[in-house]
């Protein structure tokens, strides 16, 4: 069996290409970047066409592809659209035309996508794999279009993984992006809103467990098999002293957002003010995912 990973040195990559290297010997992993040493990495650029149908027409035959690549952390404004457009999808399209010109389709595509594609609604709590994506951000909509791209063309060798916000002991930002502000713990309102996350380490176990055979291809929510509330979060971290936020202001910015068409504002507000649970039953049907955030060991002086 021979894996690609497209995106290898990213935050997710180079975790998943240090978990299958234990597992499995032949693995191909590429990305923009220049390797580590440790990984032989192909430097290639997914978005230069020409350099992709030159190195699959000399690649070997994959058996999976897992593909990684796509901007992150960042969601872009309405005049990024054309630069997320090309990394978050142009790539997936151009390498899987070149694979497909060539006969070496792979037997399974494993598709790094996010949850972000459902959009965050005021009044929409629980984001199923049922529930109309409504992307906001360029981020969101360039994701969602590379999911068409492979519902259209490639539907029954496509395993499609909408993350929740991960992290893990090394990459703590999705949960510090959510408790701190100018370095310094907050909480917006009294009550203890809800919220989905997904340990790096249960994306590995979903991988490995669609690589063999034991999840039917389709659309599936990743996160842990709890929901978190903002005090939990900020009880993991030890915080001592927090500051609170009314939720009136938040509400404000969130306005100010609708008026002013400002995805930042819109998308961050209404994370502050309402639950933003993305549900894992469908997966969980199949395979434990089971790793949550107290599985951590925190470093307390290089988080805090």
């Amino acid at each position: 069996m021979k894996i690609m990973f497209a995106g290898s040195q990213g935050f997710i990559g180079s975790y998943l290409y240090s978990f299958f290297k234990k597992k499995i010997n032949d693995i191909i992993a590429i990305d923009i970047d220049p390797g580590k040493e440790d990984n032989n990495c192909i430097q290639l650029n997914l978005a230069n066409n020409k350099q992709v149908v030159e190195y699959v027409k000399t690649c070997d035959q994959i058996n999976i592809l897992v593909f990684l690549i796509g901007l992150a952390h960042a969601k872009g404004r309405g005049k990024d659209l054309p630069e997320f457009r090309k990394v978050n999808c142009q790539t997936l399209i151009n390498l899987l035309t070149a694979l497909a010109d060539n006969n070496k389709v792979p037997d399974k595509i494993i598709f790094a996508s996010t949850i972000s594609v459902y959009g965050e609604k005021y009044h929409q709590s629980i984001y199923d794999e049922d529930i109309a994506p409504k992307p906001l951000s360029p981020y969101a909509a360039t994701k969602l279009e590379a999911e068409q791209y492979l519902l259209d063309n490639f539907s029954t060798k496509s395993w499609i993984l909408r993350f929740a916000p991960v992290y893990s002991s090394d990459f703590l930002l999705n949960i510090s992006r959510r408790t701190k502000m100018g370095g310094r713990f907050y909480r917006v309102g009294k009550k203890s809103k809800k919220l989905s996350l997904c340990n790096i380490k249960n994306i590995g176990i979903t991988a490995n467990a669609i690589i063999n055979d034991k999840v039917p291809k389709g659309i599936y929510n990743i996160s842990d098999p709890i929901e978190y509330t903002y005090d939990m979060l900020l009880n993991w971290q030890k915080a001592k002293w927090v500051l609170y936020i009314p939720v009136f202001a938040m509400k404000i910015l969130y306005h100010f957002g609708r008026l002013f068409n400002s995805t930042f504002l819109k998308e961050n507000t209404v994370k502050l003010i309402s639950d933003n649970i993305f549900p894992s039953e469908k997966i969980r049907s199949y395979v434990n995912i089971p790793a949550i955030i107290n599985d951590l060991q925190l470093n307390q002086e290089g988080n805090s």
